[in-house]
Parts: structure tokens; C-alpha cells; sequence
């Protein structure tokens, strides 16, 4: 019998060697192992696995496996059961604290410069000094003196785009001692002296309207004018005089004149020719003894009502805060020229400025719903 097993000769090339049957099966084992394990490994790597609940059931993982490997392209998404889970995780937590919470804590600023659009209210004193200069009376009579009032009053401002009006009320002292006057264009004899003292005073009421231009963002300079009325009151004397005897000064209310005459008010007639009614032309009423002049009401010469016309007057305003004010003003009325001196006070509303302020959160916070842990119970549950 032939041998069934042919060597193969020398010249014809050997076909593929075999492995032996026990390595074939070792390889065979590594590739199913890495076509079971790399799904897995690319799933762990893209989606990190969810956060597991206590109490939450575990799946088996030789289910998992086998699903893993016969898709693998489902592993990219997570099960539905974990993004339930991750539901019932987000709603079973506290609720966080709002953010921090800011209070609006209204500061107020100093207002600098005058706002033109902002009506600004002022209320305070003001003083006025009135001379009368005795240059000022030669336009009437001669000799005389130079006399000094006193005003005093309250006054009400309001104030917009540098427009002031201002109201007032003032009282004015007319007083003054024993002055002597020489009619004008008279001779020089006694019966053409006479010696006045005042008692007047009177009451003002009256507006005053002016107009401002800054000089920087305190100061500012007004112009303007003052109109009022005023009631006289008060007792004005007026008495003839006879020269003092012995021309010497020291008779009570004697007056020296510029001709270098002491003169003296008559008390009676019989005090010398001068305190007489012959000696003084179309006089019907002996002036002697402390004569109170009558007024208009009485057909005298004392006014009752007399007129406050102030043009023009001028002032310095000088205001370093919002709430005060102060003004130096000067003038000439129909008595004269005076200055004045004010202060103010004026309650007015700031610009405020809103500045942040962090305050604690409310400690109060709302519970977590029912509802949400009734949620978290039925996902539990599911899984």
C-alpha cells in the first residue's frame, strides 16, 4: 500500500502553517474581551455615571454587559432610569439662598450750584439801617442832624432759575432826640427855629423783587427793588425855641445851631418874643410846652400811611449749604439810604444719591415642596 502522507518536494513551496488549536483559542478569548470591554470604557469616558441615591436598586450587570455589547452606540446616552434619578436628585435638594440682596440707603449730597429748574423756599430775619444824612435835609431846611432808623422784620423767599421774590413784614424806629431846624430861605431869627423830637414808628408790609447772577458756586450778586406800604404811629414834637440864657449849654434840651447859638423848646409864651404866636406868620396853635404835631387824620403834618419805594438795591447772597442762606444789601429808599442784613433758613429737599448697601439673605426660606418628594418617592419606586 502507498503511504497516504506525501512529503512534499523540495521544489514546490509549503502552504500556511497552522497554529496549534490551543493558541487559536487563547486569541480567540482576547477578542471577545475587548469587544465586550471598549463600549464600556468609551460610555464611562463621555458621560460621567449619575450620582446614586440611597435606596436606589442597582441593575445587573451581566445585563448591562450583554446590552452594552450587542449596541454599543446606545451607551453614548444614559439609561432613562438615571436621568430620573438625577430628576429626583435636583428636586430632593434644598433650595439654594437667593442671591445677595442689596438695600438702597438714600444719602444726601450737598448741593453745590442752584438748580435753574428747582423752585427753592426760603424763611428767616432781616435788619436794615436807614440814615438819613443831614446833606440829605439841607434840601428842606438848615442846620438839622444826621439821623439813624433801625428796621427789623421776618421775610418769606421763593426762588427760581435767579429770580427772587421776597416777602416782608418789618417794624421801623423813627426816633430821635432834640434836633434843631432853621426854615429854609428865613432869616436868621429865633422865631424861625424850631426843635424836633420823634417818637414815630411805624409798621411795613411790602415785596421786594431781584434777580441774581453767580459769582461762583456759593456766592452771587442781586439787583433789584423793594416797593411796600407802611402805618405811622407814634408822636412827632415840635416846639418854638428861645435862645438859651446865657448862651450857654447847660439848660436841659438846649441846641447849639451853626451859627454857634444854644437854643432851648419854649414851655410857655411868656418865655420870650419867639414863644409867642404874633411872632410866627398865619400860626393859630402855640407851639411851646412839648407840642405833639397832628396827623393827616387830623389835618396835621404827620403822615399815616407812608410808602416803602426802594430803587434800586443790591446785595451779596452768600449760601455755603442748602439749608442757609445769608445777604448783604445796600440801597436808597424815600428815607434814606440804608443796608440791610438777612439770614435765612430754607427747608428744601436734597438730590440724594443711592448708594448699595449688602444685607443678610431672609432666614426665612420656603420648605421644599411636598410634591417634590412625593416625585422623588414614585422615581424610587419606578427604579
Amino acid at each position: 500500500m502507498a503511504r497516504s502522507d506525501v512529503r512534499p518536494s523540495a521544489g514546490i513551496p509549503a502552504g500556511p502553517t497552522r497554529l496549534p488549536k490551543r493558541r487559536r483559542s487563547v486569541l480567540a478569548a482576547l477578542a471577545l474581551t475587548v469587544i465586550t470591554v471598549a463600549p464600556l470604557a468609551l460610555a464611562q469616558t463621555a458621560t460621567p455615571p449619575p450620582k446614586k441615591k440611597k435606596g436606589t436598586k442597582t441593575a445587573a450587570s451581566a445585563s448591562a454587559s450583554a446590552s452594552a455589547s450587542a449596541a454599543p452606540s446606545a451607551s453614548a446616552e444614559p439609561p432613562a432610569s438615571a436621568a430620573s434619578d438625577s430628576d429626583s436628585d435636583t428636586s430632593s435638594e434644598p433650595p439654594k439662598p437667593p442671591p445677595e440682596a442689596t438695600v438702597e440707603v438714600s444719602t444726601p449730597s450737598v448741593e453745590k450750584r442752584e438748580d435753574p429748574n428747582k423752585t427753592y423756599y426760603f424763611v428767616g430775619l432781616r435788619y436794615r439801617g436807614t440814615v438819613i444824612p443831614a446833606f440829605f435835609e439841607h434840601l428842606f431846611v438848615n442846620d438839622g442832624a444826621t439821623v439813624y432808623s433801625n428796621t427789623i422784620g421776618i421775610e418769606g423767599e421763593r426762588r427760581k432759575d435767579g429770580q427772587s421774590m421776597i416777602g416782608w413784614i418789618a417794624f421801623t424806629e423813627y426816633g430821635f432826640g432834640n434836633t434843631l431846624f432853621w426854615q429854609k430861605n428865613e432869616a436868621d431869627l429865633p422865631q424861625n427855629y424850631s426843635i424836633v423830637n420823634s417818637s414815630l414808628k411805624s409798621i411795613y408790609i411790602g415785596l421786594d423783587e431781584s434777580w441774581s447772577m453767580p459769582i461762583n458756586d456759593q456766592l452771587a450778586f442781586e439787583y433789584g427793588f423793594g416797593l411796600g406800604l407802611g402805618v405811622v404811629f407814634g408822636n412827632l414834637l415840635n416846639d418854638w425855641v428861645t435862645p438859651a440864657p446865657g448862651n450857654v449849654a447847660g439848660d436841659p434840651g438846649a441846641v447849639k445851631g451853626s451859627n454857634g447859638t444854644y437854643y432851648v423848646p419854649c414851655q410857655a409864651q411868656s418865655d420870650g418874643a419867639s414863644c409867642m404866636t404874633s411872632a410866627h406868620q398865619n400860626a393859630s396853635v402855640a407851639k411851646v410846652g412839648n407840642y405833639v404835631e397832628q396827623n393827616w387824620l387830623n389835618g396835621g403834618p404827620v403822615p399815616v400811611i407812608f410808602p416803602h419805594i426802594a430803587i434800586p438795591q443790591l446785595a451779596l447772597r452768600y449760601k455755603p449749604v442748602p439749608e442757609f442762606e445769608a445777604r448783604l444789601s445796600l440801597g436808597f429808599s424815600l428815607t434814606g439810604f440804608w443796608f440791610g442784613l438777612s439770614a435765612d433758613y430754607g427747608p428744601e429737599m436734597t438730590h440724594r444719591t443711592e448708594k448699595p448697601m449688602p444685607a443678610t439673605a431672609p432666614t426665612d426660606a420656603p420648605a421644599p415642596s411636598s410634591h417634590s418628594h412625593q416625585h422623588q418617592d414614585s422615581s424610587d419606586d419606578t427604579l
